[in-house]
């Protein structure tokens, strides 16, 4: 049995026509519009400032509402409000009692509820109590978009 032979030789084509169908694309985060034009949203955004006034008593001093008063177990609210109060000491001379007849010295003492501080003529009284003192006002300012 013969096996066909085939030999390469080179052969030269003529072409008629070259046809071509040119491909176009948006390039990412662009969008195609009805005209074929690649379109893109940008928006632009401009600094808003916001400022508030607030008010609160200083660091030392605590608020209270009205009917509340320093240990109370109510809470306060800016609603009724009343006042800022820091507690303080305050303190008075002790009172000179008279001497006994044995004794003609007098002494010297403090109410119930107070601390002695001292002794004989310098003796004075103290007690904790509070003050009234006004609340500070103190402004925030925030920058939104």
């Amino acid at each position: 049995v013969n096996k066909a032979r085939f030999e390469k030789r080179p052969v030269t084509v003529t072409l008629s026509r070259v046809e071509s169908t040119p491909v176009y694309y948006c390039p990412t985060g662009t969008v195609e519009n009805s005209m074929g034009e690649c379109t893109v949203t940008v928006t632009v955004s401009r600094p808003i400032t916001v400022s508030e006034t607030h008010t609160m008593c200083p660091a030392d001093a605590e608020e209270f509402g009205p009917g509340y008063g320093p240990g109370s177990s109510g809470s306060s609210s800016s609603k009724g409000y009343s006042g800022c109060k820091r507690a303080v000491t305050a303190t008075v001379p002790a009172t000179m009692l008279p001497g006994t007849l044995g004794s003609k010295a007098g002494s010297y003492a403090c109410p119930e509820g107070t601390a002695t501080i001292g002794e004989g003529p310098s003796m004075t009284c103290a007690t904790q109590t509070y003050e009234d003192i006004p609340m500070e006002t103190y402004t925030t300012t925030s920058i939104s978009y």
